[in-house]
Order: structure tokens, then sequence, then C-alpha cells
């Protein structure tokens, strides 16, 4: 076994986590937000299929949150060991060219946080990465760091079109968690069906890979046993495709949705993503 010390400690935080995220099931935390949720997208499972993946979900939690929390002594080597890529040349290939970029788009699935230290090592090509703060600057801190312990430039999300802007067509690899949801007051966003249903994007991604020349691809994540990950990348929208933002984040969106329905359980369900309904004139 490779760093067996390091695999011993993940261990001890997969107990750990697992008895907490158990008690927060048992305790309802979201419990309704999350049945919300998954009645919502998922009503073709049934009642006792989505309870099924309610469950597996307060299991998911808590081996994402022990993986989360293993950054701070997991050696970048070791989650690439235990991160696989399926399909790693069509990012090369598209690197391969003397002006090709590529933006890799992920979501609130699987352990994202491994999938970027992944990709910032994959490729032999410096990884951005777009991050939004939260309220905390202690732990905006502690995630930068351990984000850039790769090697990974992050750049507030705010901030990423000037720099791209200022780097001239220097990053050729750019990574975006693009689920998020806009605030009400944000005038860069659009409504885009998910899960059948109009959901709230930022138009950032779209608008980087239709404006700036970027192929933009799906990093498909999914954990096939505890502690290891595949990811699969599915292109969303060649460079030069003459794509509009609205249809990468309409591709983006679909390609998404496919993938969460085949792996519901580790969806971040808990996440209040359909919080406000489309407007009127929107």
């Amino acid at each position: 076994m490779k760093y067996p010390l390091q695999s011993a400690l993940l261990g001890c935080l997969y107990a750990v986590c697992g008895l907490a995220a158990w008690v927060l099931r048992v305790v309802g935390w979201r419990r309704g937000l999350v049945r919300r949720h998954l009645d919502r997208c998922l009503p073709e499972a049934g009642a006792a299929g989505r309870r099924r993946v309610a469950k597996s979900f307060y299991s998911h939690l808590g081996q994402l949150t022990a993986e989360v929390v293993a950054q701070g002594f997991l050696k970048p080597e070791a989650i690439a060991d235990r991160v696989r890529i399926e399909n790693p040349e069509v990012i090369l290939r598209v690197l391969a060219a003397p002006n090709g970029r590529v933006l890799i788009l992920s979501s609130h699935h699987a352990n994202w946080e491994w999938l970027l230290q992944r990709c910032s090592g994959a490729f032999d090509e410096p990884l951005t990465a777009a991050w939004k703060p939260t309220r905390k600057p202690a732990l905006n801190r502690l995630l930068c760091w351990w984000r850039q312990r790769s090697g990974c430039q992050m750049v507030r999300a705010k901030e990423l079109v000037p720099y791209l802007l200022a780097q001239r067509g220097k990053v050729r690899l750019l990574a975006m968690l693009a689920d998020q949801s806009p605030s009400i007051k944000n005038q860069q966003q659009a409504w885009i069906d998910f899960f059948g249903q109009p959901t709230a994007f930022f138009r950032g991604p779209g608008w980087i890979g239709a404006k700036m020349g970027y192929s933009v691809f799906l990093a498909a994540m999914h954990r096939e046993r505890r502690g290891h990950y595949v990811v699969r990348f599915v292109e969303l929208a060649p460079a030069g495709a003459r794509a509009e933002p609205e249809q990468i984040l309409a591709a983006y969106s679909e390609s998404l949705e496919r993938h969460v329905r085949r792996y519901p359980d580790q969806y971040f369900w808990a996440y209040n993503r359909w919080k406000r309904e489309k407007p009127l004139y929107a």
C-alpha cells in the first residue's frame, strides 16, 4: 500500500466523519431541503428510491468531509493515486495545439476538491481556477493553501475575466465550478433548464468559453469505491464552434444532469440550488 500512514489517518477521518454524518441524518440536518430537491429532480425514482438516495447522500457527505479535511496532510501524489482520469488524451490533444486552451467545468458532485488537485498536475500545464470566497477569512486562507499546494493558481471569480485579459492568452488550462447559484442582484446570469426546471447559472463560464477561445469540457467525476474516484471529460464546445454562452451553459446542464442521474447520491443536494424562481420577464 502506498502512503500507509496517510491512508491510516484518512481511515480514522472516515470513521469520525461517518459517525457525524449519521448523526446529522438522524437529527434531520437539512432533511427537508434534501427531500424537496429529490422530489423535484427525481420524481421517477419513486418515494422508496428517493429515500435510498437521501440515506446514501448523508454517507457520501461523511466521506466527502473526511477527504476535504485530509487535504491538510495528503500529498498531491497520494490524491493522484486515488483519482483516475479515463480519457486524459482529449485534454492533451487540445493543449498540444499552439493556441489550444481548455476550460474544465466541474460541479458539486463527487469530490470537486480532489478533482482540482488532480487536474493541477495531470497535463503538464499550469492550472488556473476560479473561486468564490466564503464569509470566513480564516477558512478562505486555509482553502486557498490546500488548493495551491499542487501548483494551482487561484483567482477570485469576480476578477477572473480581467485577469485572463491581462494574461493575454497565457492561461491555457482553466477550471471553474459552474453550478453555483448567482444572487438575485447579479446581472450576469442566465436561466437554463436543469432537471426540468428553470435554474439560474452564472454566465461567466459560457461567456469565457464562447468569447475567449477555450475548448470547454465537463469533468464528470464519480466515486467507484471509498476514497477512489474516476473522471471522464465530456466535450461541451470545441474552440471555434461559434457557440453562444447560453448554448455552452445548456450543454453543461444537460451533460451534468445525465451524470447526476447515474450517481444521484453523490450530488450535493443540501445546497439550496433552487432558492428562487425565474422572474417573469427574465
